[in-house]
């Protein structure tokens, strides 16, 4: 065989490989034009618009109610994907994906879970839970990312429940305050015990001081407490 024969003959190889390295690049194109699509829509969602899915597994699904009892736990924010801020990973689209395959209709509405810092809020670094309305108040988790529901982040927003739960902690700290003072930095009468009217004077001194320090903290970088702020879309 000539060598321009064979010249040829790799040529044709080569060109036929090159096609196919083409049809490669295509598809692969196409399935990233599609991923960039799931994530425009995901972080341009503005409303709940349930959509129907066959064969949706059941641990995944929870009541409105579950999820504020969830954010209120961990003061956390469930707000529409439209208001979200953060990077929607790989495996949240890749999740989104294989949800769409069981969807009767396109999924078009998204909701997140996350912190308020990870929202675009009218007024104003942990990741969230995404999930798709399925209507009569439930919704479905298609993703989780991050590990923001941690025992160390429920016991550190304990205290921003709820009022009552603000203010048992203002009188314990309160109560502590004025159990740890010496007796005679209350009294200058030398008989005096450690329990007595002194010392619930001063408790009741210190509770006044707690409480108005907290109430001006409160109001100056916080302003909602969690059952409020859950699915707010205001800062304070």
């Amino acid at each position: 065989m000539s060598t321009q024969t064979e010249r040829e003959r790799l040529e044709r190889l080569l060109l036929g490989q090159e096609s196919v390295l083409e049809e490669v690049h295509h598809l692969l194109y196409d399935e990233q034009k599609q991923d960039d699509l799931l994530r425009a829509m995901v972080l341009s969602s503005t409303d709940e618009r349930p959509v129907r899915i066959t064969g949706m597994d059941p641990d995944r699904i929870f009541h409105r109610g579950t999820i504020k009892a969830l954010c209120i736990r961990y003061r956390l924010r469930f707000l529409p994907g439209g208001l979200f801020k953060g990077p929607v990973p790989n495996t949240a689209v890749y999740a989104l994906r294989a949800l769409e395959r069981k969807a009767e209709t396109q999924l078009k509405s998204f909701m997140v879970m996350a912190p308020a810092g990870r929202f675009k809020l009218c007024d104003s670094e942990v990741d969230p839970l995404l999930f798709v309305p399925i209507g009569n108040d439930r919704f479905y988790l298609v993703h989780k990312w991050g590990s923001d529901l941690s025992v160390a982040r429920s016991i550190v927003n304990w205290p921003f429940r709820t009022v009552a739960h603000l203010a048992v902690v203002v009188f314990v700290f309160a109560g502590l305050a004025s159990m740890l003072v010496p007796t005679h930095w209350m009294t200058t009468d030398p008989a005096a015990t450690f329990w007595g009217a002194h010392r619930m004077i001063f408790l009741l001194w210190s509770t006044m001081v707690c409480a108005s320090f907290t109430v001006f903290g409160w109001f100056a970088f916080f302003g909602q407490f969690s059952a409020e702020a859950w699915n707010s879309r205001y800062f304070n």
